[in-house]
């Protein structure tokens, strides 16, 4: 299947809400916002779906990142410098592998983007849209910035969301209940009981 074709097999999801009013601009803005929340909203989907296909290795990633964090916290409140210093190495080898891990999941939610820009190509690329002291740009140098504040809304939203609020929960029960410890966890538990007699 060409560029071409997949742009008109999506032209019928994607122009209707450029039509939705008669003014060009405020049917320009909706449009722009429906293809970035397009695109959010299955980006979020596909990432949710890589996850639970790779649920097992993100859940070891995670506990071995907070239980070797947890060990190297202990140790220290312990005094003991060898063991905070073992800890310590493999908790940071941890925290690389879970940042790593999630920046390629976060990257397999991104393909649909490529996707909305073809097609707003494929649809006003022969549009001149004129940026006040930049000159002329490309439905790109639109596209972009809508879609980060549409993904950072969205971020906002998701908590109240039913779907991704269950996703969410079960991303936590997938990951563990133990919490990261703080050193100030240490200094609390050494603190006297305070004696009320």
């Amino acid at each position: 299947m060409t560029g071409q074709m997949i742009y008109e097999f999506l032209d019928p999801w994607m122009i209707w809400a450029f039509r939705m009013t008669e003014n060009p601009y405020i049917g320009f803005a909706i449009g722009i916002f429906w293809i970035c929340l397009l695109a959010t909203v299955i980006g979020e989907l596909c990432m949710a779906g890589i996850y639970f296909l790779n649920a097992k290795h993100f859940a070891k990633i995670s506990k071995d990142m907070v239980g070797h964090h947890n060990l190297s916290v202990q140790a220290l409140g312990a005094k003991n410098k060898e063991a905070w210093k073992a800890c310590n190495s493999i908790a940071n080898d941890a925290f690389g592998k879970n940042f790593f891990s999630h920046i390629a999941l976060f990257a397999s939610s991104l393909w649909v983007v490529p996707f909305g820009i073809g097609w707003l190509f494929y649809r006003f690329g022969d549009v001149e849209f004129i940026v006040p002291l930049i000159g002329q740009v490309g439905p790109s140098f639109i596209f972009i910035p809508a879609y980060i504040f549409t993904r950072w809304m969205f971020g906002k939203a998701k908590p109240w969301l039913p779907l991704f609020r269950m996703i969410r929960q079960k991303i936590k029960e997938n990951e563990g209940e133990e919490e990261m410890m703080m050193f100030s966890d240490i200094m609390k538990k050494k603190e006297p009981v305070p004696d009320n007699s």
